[in-house]
């Protein structure tokens, strides 16, 4: 469970430092607000320790005027991230070319189809080199911005973005070779 992994975390530091109190004294009220005002009630939990996260790896507590209420802040942001990506995923569905029972004829060359599709993008990304493979997966298979990327790989943003354009590149020109033959 993740609460315990970041209170384990916590628990090592030195019990006077400011998150650690921060932690101790806000995290049941802080998922009691995140579940109560989102409605997130199974992220709650997860929410919160992601906000804990965030703070603990990129801000300088002495540095905050009022840290209850940029930890209350975060929470608040990353559960709205929650609450767009599973609307979008929502709308996506809603939007989907979903086959009836008219279209059953065609079922089997549609599974065909996408087999071909899927072995094409599979062999396109075996194309890319290890680096920009592994920082588009992770961009796109695991939605992570390009700043947790940077974090993750140990390298700038701008070195992620760079990767980023070129594994794209190279995915638009394997296409468009595939389309043309």
């Amino acid at each position: 469970m993740r609460s315990h992994a970041i209170g384990q975390f916590l628990s090592s530091m030195n019990k006077r430092t400011p998150l650690h109190s921060l932690f101790e004294r806000y995290q049941k009220d802080l998922q009691r607000f995140v579940a109560h005002k989102f409605g997130a009630h199974h992220d709650a939990e997860d929410i919160v320790q992601d906000a804990f996260h965030n703070v603990l790896r990129g801000v300088d507590m002495s540095q905050l005027d009022n840290p209850k209420a940029y930890l209350y802040q975060t929470a608040s942001n990353l559960a709205l991230n929650r609450i767009r990506k599973q609307q979008n995923y929502t709308r996506y569905l809603a939007v989907a070319d979903i086959p009836d029972e008219a279209d059953d004829a065609e079922a089997p060359h549609r599974a065909y189809s996408s087999q071909r599709d899927l072995e094409k993008l599979r062999r396109a990304l075996n194309g890319l080199s290890p680096k920009y493979r592994r920082t588009f997966l992770l961009s796109r298979l695991e939605d992570k911005t390009y700043r947790e990327i940077s974090d993750e790989l140990g390298i700038p943003v701008s070195t992620v973005e760079k990767h980023m354009i070129k594994a794209l590149q190279f995915l638009r020109d394997t296409f468009r070779e595939d389309a043309a033959s």
